[in-house]
């Protein structure tokens, strides 16, 4: 009982680590691309380089 017990706890560290980790990055870590996802196909992003040559 105690073995099963310690294993539930351990893997709910784990999660909670998880879940407030992932919650700081949804609120205070800023995204480098735009708000289309980030490819470079298109001019919304400012990554994006023309080439008119």
């Amino acid at each position: 009982m105690s073995l099963q017990l310690f294993i539930v706890i351990i893997i709910g560290i784990v999660v909670s680590i998880v879940v407030v980790r992932e919650i700081y990055r949804f609120f205070f870590v800023k995204k480098e691309s735009g708000f289309c996802g980030g490819c470079k196909g298109c001019d919304f992003n400012p990554g994006h380089i023309q080439k008119t040559k």
